[in-house]
């Protein structure tokens, strides 16, 4: 009996780390925004969203950043020339973990800014000699060759592939 139960166990947590790791090879690539779907309102909002609290300009004037995941675990959020976030992703339990990471240079010249921030525990430093924002977790709600879904099953963004 402990044999099976210990053998399904197994099984169970094999196909997870698979799952994982093909959300992760699938997720590696360009990605820009495409529409918003709220089922909670029956609406799909295929317009772009504008966003009231000092939204960035973006290039592609989706008001989204295009997102590049890299095979190295790494991202670059761009917006435009003059705003980019870079770093590091990972997929744990279908939620894609974020954590922005603040440039050396940004970093030297506010250090107020940062010093304020790691008071109050909303970034760390990390061994790489970085600084880090707290990470922030986004469900997966489905990751296809060329098709992202960030949300829940009522509320969700779509993501398509350029690259």
């Amino acid at each position: 009996m402990k044999k099976i139960l210990l053998t399904i166990i197994l099984t169970f947590q094999i196909g997870i780390i698979v799952a994982q790791k093909n959300q992760s090879e699938l997720i590696i690539g360009t990605w820009r925004f495409e529409k918003e779907c709220d089922l909670r309102t029956d609406k799909e909002k295929s317009e772009f969203v504008n966003v009231a609290i000092d939204p960035i300009e973006t290039e592609n004037g989706t008001g989204y950043s295009d997102r590049t995941f890299k095979e190295n675990g790494e991202f670059e959020f761009y917006y435009n020339s003059d705003h980019t976030n870079i770093g590091t992703y990972r997929i744990e339990n279908d939620k894609l973990i974020i954590e922005r990471r603040l440039s050396k240079e940004i970093a030297k010249n506010r250090k107020e800014a940062v010093d304020l921030h790691l008071k109050r525990k909303l970034m760390i430093k990390k061994k790489d000699g970085f600084y880090y924002f707290k990470p922030l977790g986004l469900d997966l709600k489905s990751v296809s060759d060329n098709r992202i879904e960030f949300g829940t099953e009522k509320h969700y963004t779509i993501w398509k592939r350029i690259k």
